[in-house]
């Protein structure tokens, strides 16, 4: 389950300076893991190394940054 970022800094509550600054793929997905496991087999295992996509945002504001 993907998480949206709030329209707003969780912290100061602007919105007008609250960007996102990356998009990457990170880590390992031990759903899609599972998921592949099951209808693939051991190559299905594989999947789970694909990762999952995350947007990072920061606030110019206050600083703050988080991923999501």
């Amino acid at each position: 389950m993907m998480s949206n970022a709030p329209n707003k800094c969780p912290m100061c509550g602007k919105s007008d300076k609250w960007k996102l600054v990356d998009t990457s793929k990170k880590g390992f997905s031990v759903g899609k893991a599972a998921v592949g496991g099951i209808l693939l087999g051991p190559v299905g295992l594989v999947g789970g190394a694909l990762g999952k996509k995350k947007k990072t945002y920061c606030c110019g504001n206050c600083g703050f940054s988080h991923e999501y």
